[in-house]
């Protein structure tokens, strides 16, 4: 009996010792690869231009281009994901209507996918926000980024990522956040 309990614990030693190595491989790894470096730049340059093709294939100049100096002006971008599109755009519309101050936050919108795209050129009722096909590499992969943890950028007094995919916050909520970071 004695002897079991032994060998468990130097099974558990063992097993601890190599999860702690592969934990700092991995973690070295990541630190490392190129790719990850490619995203910490996109989150940290996040909207430098904004410029794209829309939808519609209209040129949208740059998001800052009335904005970028203003200490009032604000962007919100997130990701529409075609699964949830109706959901998704009904969820930002209503963000805009609870905005005091509409004029000074623009909203763009990334499809994720080809599908996106059709479906919203096919959509006959207007949205509040431009919705690119097209835009800046860097802006893109932060907004697909964001996405994948459920949230979206705002680039305001400060650029900050919130959630919004987990039902916590409502659009009333995330209009609130945005007019205070105006």
């Amino acid at each position: 009996m004695n002897k079991r309990i032994v060998l468990e614990i130097i099974i558990i030693c063992i097993l601890g010792v190599t999860g702690w190595h592969m934990f700092s491989v991995m973690k070295q790894a990541k630190l490392n690869n190129p790719d990850t470096k490619t995203i910490e730049r996109a989150d940290s340059l996040v909207f430098t231009s904004g410029a794209g093709i829309d939808v519609m294939g209209d040129k949208v100049d740059s998001i800052f281009a009335d904005k970028a100096d203003e200490a009032s002006g604000s962007v919100a971008a997130f990701l529409l994901r075609y699964d949830s599109l109706d959901s998704d755009m009904e969820f930002w519309n209503e963000v805009g209507s609870h905005l005091s101050e509409p004029d000074t936050t623009r909203f763009v919108a990334y499809c994720e996918n080809d599908r996106c795209i059709e479906a919203i050129r096919k959509k006959t009722e207007h949205s509040r926000f431009t919705v690119l096909e097209y835009g800046a590499v860097i802006d893109m992969q932060a907004a697909i980024g964001a996405d994948i943890t459920g949230e979206f950028w705002m680039r305001g007094r400060r650029t900050i990522k919130i959630k919004w995919r987990d039902d916590v916050l409502t659009p009333v909520d995330i209009a609130r956040s945005i007019e205070l970071n105006l």
